[in-house]
């Protein structure tokens, strides 16, 4: 695969943003089993990320026509996956959904607000059949473009404890930590035990315009 061949889009057809969602479940499956939508099955989840990801909120890896990976862009007006009581009661039922619904609010509280000069990363996904072939660092690629259009002057992340690789690419990126939350009583079930903040400025990008 060359760097070529994959194409970086902020569209997706119907069939497409069906991938996303499975790859973000393939990406996340404890999180959304154990920390904020306890799904039972794969198809479940599937079912209610279709309805919830703010797919215009996204840029996305795309080869053949196939989504290889994606990066969900947060400006501080609402969360690339934004699970509403509405989606959750049609799957879960009135009180399985209210409780569903109260458990995700808990679950976005370790993210905090997001600075208004700043853009908020969440998530970045690549296939696990597409990992190694650089494929996350153009889609940071261009989402500092996507960020310097948008006239914000840094870039906010977090990864947890158990994504050591992760930490490493956002590092080599220009990412760098500001603050670390132990969020293990909370968490340990989705498996890690500390969130980690990372910031980038972007003010280089904008004097290189």
């Amino acid at each position: 695969m060359t760097k070529l061949q994959v194409e970086i889009v902020d569209y997706l057809n119907e069939e497409q943003k069906d991938e996303v969602a499975t790859l973000y479940y393939q990406a996340f499956p404890l999180k959304l089993q154990s920390l904020w939508m306890f799904a039972g099955s794969e198809s479940e989840a599937v079912t209610v990320l279709r309805r919830s990801l703010r797919y215009e909120n996204g840029l996305y890896a795309v080869m053949g026509g196939k989504v290889l990976g994606f990066i969900g862009l947060e400006k501080g007006d609402g969360f690339f996956a934004s699970l509403h009581y509405k989606t959750l009661k049609s799957s879960f039922g009135v009180i399985g959904g209210m409780w569903r619904y109260t458990a995700y609010g808990i679950y976005r509280l370790f993210h905090g607000n997001i600075p208004k000069d700043a853009v908020h990363i969440d998530p970045v996904v690549v296939s696990s059949n597409a990992r190694g072939l650089g494929i996350g660092t153009r889609l940071f690629e261009a989402a500092f473009i996507w960020a310097r259009q948008a006239n914000r002057s840094k870039m906010v992340l977090e990864v947890v404890d158990t994504n050591p690789q992760a930490k490493k690419l956002y590092e080599r990126l220009g990412f760098e930590v500001f603050k670390e939350e132990h969020t293990g009583l909370f968490t340990e079930k989705s498996g890690f035990k500390k969130v980690i903040h990372m910031e980038k400025s972007l003010n280089s990008l904008n004097h290189s315009k």
